[in-house]
């Protein structure tokens, strides 16, 4: 049996890891198109800043591919899938055979219409999505360096961090009235956001990059609401759009992302695809869309790699949540924040505390949490289970959340079985 994945991220080696695991005699091959051997992509800000070093980038060990039989291609850009003859067409014009084939493509930066921006040939303009690029911008900040970043989203405040100390200014431009507006209603940001601008990052919301100005290399920016900011660094983080023109040019069949079924399979027999590249079913919404998190790609990737050995393992519905810390801020954002009809209920508040839960039909379907996270884990098995609150045993918005709220029978179940809850 011939395997082939496409892409080298967290879906693509998930995928690989598990084929090799149950398939020690098949070919197992990965093409990406980075020079780089699998990273950790939420390191790339703290490479950036100096805490992490080149050699702590791995994703995996050193000898991941080696041990396990694995084919790497670095610097390989695949450029068409042929179905009926189950081939893939890379650069060089060679040509390579697959039995089962996973697309895990990942995302790619959105590049908003600006006037005068032009990423081939303006050298001072980034964006922050790859390992490359971090590498390209730490080369080239002073000390003197005016930074503007576009977007107060997780990647765009992420750069900001790590550029924190580094350059001479920072700021950080978005349309919302908030910083992480898709994740984070406005008192939990505003949280955020005020604790980011004691480290000197400045911020404009409302508000867009109209223009940018200069002779070569971007000198200033012209914002929406008229201000004019001298910028010798643009970052680009305003969003990313999921990879799909490699499975769309094969008539594989996409939407907003590629289209798979529970089994993660495409319209396309023997062809997988998982990561960010996809649109899967999410659990609170109960639709189908994009759900780029990086433990979300990883999963999938398992279940391909599960399905495409034969198994017939459905992939459990995700939704949406993230992880992160800001200067030693830890914040934690799951489900749905806002829903119509819901309760918004503020159970522990301080001036760098949150507990916010989301509370609708006698369900948890969201939750925020900023220092606050030692019961993340039951909170994510609530909304998971969709465990009904009334049958817990007491109210969870009157005290700490431990295993104690379940009752004894299915805290035995629990504790047995490790369901991710913080013991």
């Amino acid at each position: 049996m011939r395997y082939l994945i496409i892409g080298n991220s967290a879906a693509g080696i998930s995928a690989a890891d598990i084929i090799r695991t149950n398939d020690t005699k098949g070919s197992v091959t990965i093409i990406s198109d980075e020079e780089f051997d699998a990273y950790g992509r939420p390191l790339i800000s703290y490479y950036l800043s100096g805490k992490v070093e080149p050699e702590n980038m791995r994703y995996r060990s050193v000898d991941f591919y080696k041990s396990r039989n694995i084919e790497v291609l670095l610097n390989t850009e695949a450029k068409k899938i042929d179905t009926e003859k189950k081939e893939v067409l890379v650069n060089g014009d060679k040509k390579l055979g697959y039995d089962k084939l996973l697309i895990a493509t990942g995302s790619s930066p959105f590049i908003p219409q600006i006037k005068n921006l032009d990423f081939n040939k303006q050298k001072n303009v980034f964006t922050f999505l790859t390992y490359r690029e971090s590498i390209r911008l730490k080369e080239k900040i002073t000390k003197k360096s005016r930074v503007v970043v576009a977007g107060a989203g997780l990647i765009g405040l992420k750069a900001a961090e790590g550029l924190s100390k580094q350059v001479e200014s920072i700021t950080v431009i978005d349309l919302a009235d908030r910083v992480m507006a898709s994740v984070l209603d406005k008192p939990a940001a505003d949280i955020i956001q005020n604790h980011i601008e004691q480290n000197d990052i400045n911020f404009e919301l409302q508000t867009s990059i109209s223009e940018v100005r200069g002779e070569k290399d971007v000198s200033k920016v012209v914002l929406s609401n008229g201000r004019v900011l001298e910028c010798d660094i643009l970052i680009v983080a305003v969003g990313v759009r999921p990879n799909t023109d490699l499975a769309k040019t094969a008539g594989i069949k996409t939407s907003k992302g590629i289209v798979v079924n529970e089994y993660m399979q495409t319209s396309e027999k023997d062809i997988y695809a998982a990561g960010d590249c996809v649109e899967s079913l999410d659990l609170l919404l109960n639709e189908s869309r994009v759900l780029a998190l990086w433990p979300n790609a990883s999963n999938q990737g398992e279940i391909a790699g599960l399905n495409m050995i034969g198994a017939k393992t459905k992939a459990p519905a995700a939704f949406a949540m993230n992880a992160i810390s800001f200067f030693g801020m830890q914040l934690i954002s799951a489900g749905i924040i806002n829903a119509l009809g819901s309760s918004n209920i503020v159970t522990d508040s301080a001036k760098d505390k949150l507990r916010r839960l989301n509370i609708l039909n006698d369900n948890l379907i969201g939750f925020i949490l900023i220092n606050h996270n030692q019961r993340a884990g039951i909170y994510t098995a609530l909304i998971n289970d969709r465990t009904k609150l009334s049958t817990l045993e007491y109210d969870i918005t009157l005290k700490d959340i431990g295993l104690s709220v379940y009752p004894k029978e299915e805290r035995t179940k629990k504790i047995w079985n490790h369901k991710g809850c913080d013991l």
